[in-house]
């Protein structure tokens, strides 16, 4: 059996011109920096360090630091691939 992919117009304007483009709304910007930083201590917390906002970098070995961004990178993948094949999805209906 194949399967054959059929265009599908999406009217996403907002999410076209945003998401596709890696430009981050205007209106969002404030909130980048505070996610992140969010986003990097619940990390450093799965790795066992419930602390790293409050903890000198410095003081750490580079090989936990770098196990902290490398988890940060490893799930922003997974979570772009996600919305990546959201939009396919939505753009092609896949029929049989």
């Amino acid at each position: 059996m194949s399967k054959e992919l059929t265009r599908v117009d999406v009217p996403y304007d907002l999410i076209r011109s945003t998401a596709f483009s890696g430009l981050v709304p205007k209106e969002l910007v404030p909130y980048v920096k505070p996610a992140l930083a969010e986003f990097r201590n619940e990390m450093a917390a799965e790795l066992g360090i419930p602390d790293y906002d409050k903890i000198d970098k410095g003081e750490l070995p580079s090989r936990l630091n770098g196990e902290v961004g490398g988890g940060m990178t490893k799930k922003m993948v997974a979570f772009a691939e996600a919305v990546l094949a959201w939009h396919y999805k939505n753009r092609y209906r896949i029929t049989e």
